[in-house]
């Protein structure tokens, strides 16, 4: 933050700038990892969900197989 504002005002030094490159590189980076693992997460959730609902409605009809029926129990 300190490092920004001194940019924000032409204050940096040469050393100061090139640190300031180097951490907002790494804050992007980490941005869109989080970004991406947020992403991996929501699918999973999406399809344990859509499995679960898949399932249960089987499980109503009566169509389960003891496989499906164990793993609908399992989730």
């Amino acid at each position: 933050m300190v490092l920004e504002e001194l940019e924000g005002r032409g204050q940096l030094t040469e050393e100061q700038a090139t640190e300031l490159a180097a951490l907002q590189t790494k804050v992007a980076q980490r941005k869109q990892q989080t970004k991406e693992e947020n992403a991996k997460q929501y699918k999973a959730r999406k399809a344990a969900a859509a499995r679960g609902v898949g399932l249960g409605v089987l499980g109503g009809r009566g169509e389960l197989t003891e496989e499906q029926a164990t793993a609908g129990a399992v989730e």
